[in-house]
């Protein structure tokens, strides 16, 4: 008997030792550890994964091929700060990037998106970096549209998944006659080709657009107040935290001014 509990003692000692005690094994030298979060992947890869419409100057467009904007250059400084070397663009048509960051694809959604308390049931954001509203623009030599009540009867352009869509579709505003399209390209065309009477868009966008076409004017005053922000996972909080301290150093070191003095002023 006493044999038999020796060697039942000796054999959970045996099996407790190759356990470690109940401790996690240490990593085997020269393998990386499995990143806890966005934040900690950034810092190991050191590549930031963005998901953008780029067609909405002055926040995102091309040129020859490369991405820039009031959007592209402030994300990369934010990166910057989070300790990427580079950031990875995915041009995504705006309608798919909530679906597009919720399946992963992307980290971080940079592309104009207004805060919204809808958007908020299903991602995060960021803290507002820039404000924002929607503006009506029409032809410049068009004198007939003076505010939101002459657009009644009127063919209105907006891009569909915006702000600018979910707005018109209110019940106020069902005399109006909403087109919708899939980019802005396609949205300013419309309004350029005389097939709409008005565009419903964002300020900025707007006043960018018609400064540079000399073809169309914007509206004074902005039909609402909104703020533009960084659409994050919810589950990604470590990456709202970072963003918005980032966002905190680059306003307080003068980068945001420079930005916004030379994409806006």
């Amino acid at each position: 008997m006493k044999k038999m509990l020796l060697s039942i003692a000796l054999l959970v000692m045996v099996v407790t030792a190759g356990c470690g005690g109940g401790s996690t094994p240490a990593p085997a030298a020269g393998k990386a550890e499995t990143p806890k979060g966005v934040v900690d992947k950034v810092k190991q890869t050191k590549v930031f994964t963005v998901g953008t419409d780029a067609t909405f100057k002055p926040f995102e467009f091309k040129v020859d091929g490369k991405y820039t904007g009031f959007d592209i250059e402030l994300v990369e400084a934010v990166a910057k700060q989070l300790g990427a070397d580079k950031v990875e663009y995915v041009d995504t048509e705006f309608k798919g990037l909530i679906p597009g960051l919720l399946a992963k694809k992307f980290d971080l959604i940079v592309s104009a998106m207004y805060i919204t308390e809808e958007r908020k049931q299903t991602i995060a954001f960021s803290d507002t970096y820039f404000p924002g509203g929607l503006a009506i623009m029409v032809k410049k030599d068009n004198n007939t549209i003076q505010g939101i009540k002459d657009l009644n009867g009127k063919k209105v352009t907006v891009q569909i998944g915006t702000k600018s869509a979910k707005y018109l579709e209110e019940p106020q505003f069902k005399e109006i006659k909403l087109v919708k399209v899939e980019t802005n390209n396609d949205m300013f065309m419309e309004l350029e080709t005389g097939k709409v009477d008005a565009v419903v868009t964002g300020l900025p966008a707007a006043k960018t657009y018609a400064k540079e076409k000399g073809t169309a004017k914007v509206l004074p005053g902005t039909l609402t107040e909104e703020f533009y922000g960084y659409g994050i996972r919810k589950d990604d909080q470590d990456l709202v935290k970072a963003v918005n301290e980032a966002l905190k150093k680059l306003k307080a070191d003068g980068t945001y001014d420079k930005l916004v003095k030379k994409w806006f002023e």
